[in-house]
């Protein structure tokens, strides 16, 4: 009987052990570990985001006028000849008003014909050709924009389209806004975590939004001196908006 029971033992401690063992083997090691805990992140990092916009006002110092000429005949020949010649003329004045050649670019050129619609829009019956001629000016001294409009359309110019104001240091106007901008944002994150009871501290991201293009403020007091036609240039303002967060403890 005791023999049994020394031999039952044995078997149950010879189990034991092989069960540990092969648990041991199925499990997998353990990790390391850093790789248990992973990097460390702060996510409790406590920041502040602000919005800021810069405005920079300043005077257009140069324009873009589009000097079109349309002529209409009864053959695209006659059409054709007609307009290259008044638009030879028109750009032939352009540079006598001051303008250099360099600054004159043709835009767009067009010959088709013209149709009259007849017996309720049933048919259609060709009448003509038109064509089409508009040449880019660049105007880079604004005195010389109201003349050259009188002059353009006197040498036979009978499509003026909008004027475009410009202003040739865009790039150092924009620095400015931006720089307006960023002055804007921090003002207000200073005032809010004094207002919490908080310190500001360094800049962690910084995103610029879509800036507003020239907006149109007012009229200027003077007209372009001894011009047929009365040019106002107005004021154009150069907006900047920037998105800042700040940390803060």
């Amino acid at each position: 009987m005791k023999g049994k029971l020394w031999i039952l033992a044995t078997f149950f401690l010879a189990f034991s052990l092989f069960m540990g063992v092969g648990l041991t083997l199925l499990s997998p090691p353990p990790l390391p570990v850093a790789a248990q805990t992973g990097q460390t992140t702060n996510n409790n990092l406590a920041t502040i985001e602000v919005s800021g916009q810069g405005q920079v006002q300043a005077e257009p110092d140069q324009a873009v006028v589009r000097l079109g000429v349309q002529t209409e005949a009864d053959t695209a020949e006659t059409a054709l000849e007609e307009n290259n010649e008044r638009m030879t003329a028109v750009i032939s004045a352009t540079i006598e008003a001051g303008i250099d050649e360099s600054d004159i670019r043709t835009e767009g050129f067009r010959l088709q014909p013209v149709y009259e619609t007849s017996n309720n829009g049933q048919s259609r019956e060709l009448v003509g050709y038109q064509a089409s001629n508009l040449v880019r000016v660049m105007v880079t001294d604004l005195q010389l924009l109201g003349g050259l409009l009188d002059t353009a359309v006197s040498a036979g110019s009978n499509n003026v389209q909008g004027i475009e104001f410009q202003i040739s240091n865009r790039a150092e106007l924009e620095a400015e806004a931006r720089e307006a901008a960023i002055n804007n944002a921090e003002a207000k994150a200073e005032q809010l975590t004094q207002l919490a009871g908080a310190e500001l501290g360094p800049v962690h991201t910084i995103l610029e939004m879509g800036g507003g293009g020239p907006i149109p403020l007012g009229v200027a007091d003077q007209a372009a001196p001894e011009s047929s036609v009365p040019i106002q240039t107005g004021t154009q303002t150069i907006t900047a908006n920037v998105h800042v967060v700040w940390e803060i403890r």
